[in-house]
């Protein structure tokens, strides 16, 4: 119904679908789904019935144009300063969980064959839980993983299965059980203080705005620059990670009041989402995804016993370990919020900043298991 050619036509409807996504994730069950996963359904479903076209000159802009932009605009506050000197134990947990997802991408190729993609799918499951949707991304730039059937397999799986190991961890957090195990020091996790949640800011000024995507286009084309010179342009986004994260650690005191610019970053990164279920090809989707759930499933496991090891020969309590798993597996926003859900008021700023340390980690762990593996780009 709209043809590849109709730039606008496309961008309208794309548009239309993320504004849909973003208000159905305030609902309850939106809020399970997730405004990535919502995206995705609407925009496959859209390109199976013909009203979107599977590929476009558009798409390959967002791709190209968005996707560095984003990743520039979400660690403009990734303050290394403070991710080490108030992680603490979380932080220690964090690492051990980044230990056992490596691990288990690894476990999990010796197990299923992936055919000649296997470098890659492990690269991007090992950077999405080691940071998030962001890192699955770059790595995927990176490693040259654009297969859309593939791609749109492998985020429908990280999405599903994401979401049911959020849950998980939501009800383990109640088990008497683990708490018997493992609670130790609870007394300094439930603080009585005032809340420590870290405020998102909504909107933010017109100045903070412009600002933020000014340093950001700034940081992709110096990142660009950087990567040709040294001969490692299909790397650049790992410049970028480089280049943003010295900005945001060296002036932490002036980009920490900045605002908004992660509306920004998630509206480029939602049009990613559609551009990639629109270009997915059904059949050929559930035909890739057998041995992707294994994956994923290996990663998990492995994950949550390193995690348990730790926890029992370091005295980690379980409200540290989950926030820290949560932190590698979902992201920040979902560590931060279980524990405010749980009154764990001292883990709402590490959980949120060992987060922020995934997303700068994701994208080498993602490209580092992509080489172990053997892996090249095309």
């Amino acid at each position: 119904m709209i043809a590849p050619d109709n730039i606008f036509g496309l961008l309208a409807a794309l548009l239309a679908i993320c504004a849909l996504a973003a208000g159905l994730e305030q609902t309850r069950w939106g809020k399970r789904l997730s405004g990535a996963g919502i995206i995705l359904l609407t925009a496959l479903v859209a390109a199976q019935f013909g009203v979107l076209p599977r590929s476009a000159p558009l798409y390959g802009a967002i791709w190209t144009y968005l996707v560095p932009l984003a990743i520039a605009l979400f660690l403009l506050k990734a303050d290394l300063v403070r991710v080490f000197s108030e992680g603490g134990r979380v932080l220690v947990a964090f690492l051990v969980g980044m230990a056992g997802t490596v691990f288990g991408a690894w476990l999990a190729t010796l197990l299923v064959d992936l055919g000649d993609s296997e470098a890659a799918i492990a690269a991007v499951f090992t950077a999405t839980y080691t940071g998030g949707s962001l890192n699955f991304v770059a790595v995927a730039e990176a490693v040259g993983f654009d297969d859309s059937s593939q791609l749109s397999a492998a985020l429908a799986i990280d999405n599903i299965l994401g979401v049911g190991f959020i849950i998980l961890l939501n009800l383990a957090a109640g088990w008497s059980l683990l708490q018997r195990r493992y609670g130790w020091r609870m007394d300094e996790v439930v603080h009585t203080g005032p809340d420590d949640a870290a405020g998102a800011g909504s909107g933010g000024s017109l100045f903070a705005l412009t600002l933020a995507l000014a340093l950001a286009a700034g940081a992709v084309a110096v990142s660009a620059i950087i990567a040709d010179a040294l001969g490692i342009s299909d790397y650049r986004l790992l410049v970028i990670t480089v280049l943003v994260t010295a900005v945001a650690t060296a002036g932490r005191c002036y980009l920490s009041r900045l605002s908004g610019e992660d509306i920004l970053a998630m509206m480029f990164m939602y049009l990613f989402f559609a551009i990639i279920g629109a270009g997915a090809d059904v059949m050929e989707m559930l035909s890739a995804a057998p041995g992707m759930f294994v994956m994923v499933g290996c990663i998990f496991v492995s994950h949550l016993v390193f995690m348990l090891v730790a926890g029992h020969l370091l005295k980690l309590n379980y409200a540290e370990l989950v926030t820290a798993s949560l932190a590698c597996i979902a992201g920040p926003p979902i560590a931060a919020a279980i524990a405010i859900l749980f009154k764990w008021r001292n883990l709402v700023a590490p959980g949120i900043l060992t987060g922020i340390l995934g997303y700068v980690l994701g994208n080498f762990v993602g490209i580092g298991i992509f080489a172990l593996l053997g892996g090249s780009t095309p």
